[in-house]
């Protein structure tokens, strides 16, 4: 009997030491589940913790790596120990699980053990850390769950080890302990009040200010773009060719139609003199002449007008040179844009669900990515009526705003982020705005 209970304590201490030396929650959750043995037989033996749902949930299971949340084992232990009928407490408890089952209508797994013993894991320091669950066929004796109770307290012990004590957690636990708790929520509700100014991010791009819009004079296709993006250009540049040999053949054939109404005319007019019936018909080849002139004229214009040239000095913006080749354009369609690069202005994309910060002349922080330690200041000075798609498919506003004196003029074209500045409101709307639109679209009031 002395020699079983030396087998006994040494065992005991054994497992003791094993738990000392758990690095990690993985390890210890291993040695709860399966070196148990050494102290007391069983077939299985389950892991629940406590969740933010309040249920317990399988954590660990004897000789698996991992658990199948999907096993039938798994879900029936979780459904029994979270059953409204079943409340453990701290007090070892044993339970039959046929009965237990039965009673519930609930299905029990083949080869289930139908007994089981349910170990509370309590922490003196934080209260109950989980639960051990073992699993057999013969019911433990009493000298075994005396065994037990002595290891589920250095199972809760053990659990402290692994908890955070770092500052931040031990500064939490002062302020949220004893009266100062409350004085710690005043000053949090407190804090609520204080009135910030509202700001919200949107993507910006660096666009020209009122540049000059190079379009087609008529429907026609492209020959070729001559300048490209970004070149340096000077009034009077040649810039587009359009195509322009039907034109060439229209001045042709108008050239020719024109000769031969003024050989007509001509002729008429030398045979005036003898036959008054030519005479009669000087005023209408006149006419006719006239208009075949007005065809060479109307049809020389539109030849000039293929070659268009710029109309002011600045930087050429054209997107896709090479796709821009033989595409037919309509009348009036863009083809490039001539800016003055310090002329610039910049293009906000507001979504409309951070609309509530739009205000005339509000203050605009851009923030550019080729750049973004040293951002740029500006003002909106006008904003869209109605909100369209933006590039990225999003529904806002935009809104255009200006570049304050003492900053360089940057490149046209580069993107970055803004940050608008709105009127000032609580720092409880600041933060639950967004939350509070959310409760109030799914509530409805």
């Amino acid at each position: 009997m002395i020699e079983n209970t030396d087998i006994k304590i040494s065992r005991l201490l054994g497992l003791e030491k094993k738990v000392r030396e758990a690095r990690t929650v993985d390890e210890f959750q291993f040695t709860l589940v399966n070196h148990t043995r050494d102290v007391v037989d069983y077939s299985y033996a389950f892991l629940l913790q406590q969740r933010s749902s309040k249920k317990f949930t399988v954590q660990s299971l004897s000789d698996l790596p991992a658990v199948d949340r999907t096993a039938p084992v798994v879900t029936f232990m979780e459904k029994v120990i979270n059953h409204k009928k079943f409340l453990p407490n701290n007090e070892v408890l044993s339970l039959n699980l046929q009965d237990f089952a039965r009673d519930q209508n609930l299905v029990q797994p083949q080869n289930m053990p139908s007994l089981i013993l349910v170990l509370p894991l309590y922490s003196v320091q934080y209260g109950q850390e989980g639960l051990l669950i073992l699993c057999r066929d013969q019911a433990f004796t009493e000298n075994e769950m005396e065994l037990l109770r002595h290891v589920s307290g250095t199972y809760g012990h053990a659990f402290n080890s692994f908890r955070s004590h770092s500052f931040v957690f031990s500064l939490r636990n002062f302020f949220w302990g004893g009266k100062i708790k409350w004085f710690a929520l005043l000053i949090i509700v407190g804090c609520l009040f204080l009135r910030i100014t509202m700001t919200t991010t949107s993507p910006v791009e660096v666009i020209p200010k009122d540049p000059i819009i190079i379009t087609s004079p008529y429907d026609a296709v492209i020959k070729e773009i001559v300048v490209r993006n970004n070149d340096s250009v000077n009034k009077n540049d040649l810039l587009v060719l359009l195509e322009d040999s039907e034109l060439i053949n229209q001045v042709n054939l108008a050239e020719r139609t024109l000769n031969v109404a003024k050989t007509e005319l001509l002729r008429s007019r030398q045979a005036s003199f003898t036959d008054p019936k030519e005479k009669s018909r000087l005023a209408e080849l006149m006419a006719h002449v006239e208009l075949r002139e007005v065809e060479l004229n109307y049809a020389q214009e539109r030849l000039e007008t293929s070659r268009i040239h710029a109309l002011s000095t600045g930087v050429a913006i054209v997107n896709d040179l090479e796709d821009w080749k033989g595409r037919p354009v309509a009348v009036g369609e863009r083809i490039i844009t001539i800016a003055d690069p310090n002329q610039i202005e910049f293009l906000v994309w507001l979504p409309v669900k951070d609309a509530v910060v739009i205000e005339n002349n509000s203050l605009v922080k851009m923030f550019l990515d080729i750049n973004p330690l040293a951002p740029l200041r500006g003002k909106i000075i006008r904003s869209s009526f109605e909100p369209e798609l933006s590039p990225e498919g999003i529904l806002a506003y935009k809104l255009h705003a200006s570049l304050d004196s003492g900053f360089d003029s940057p490149r046209i074209g580069l993107q970055g982020t803004s940050k608008i500045y709105g009127s000032r409101v609580s720092l409880f709307y600041y933060l639950f705005r967004k939350p509070l639109l959310v409760l109030r679209q799914l509530v409805g009031v």
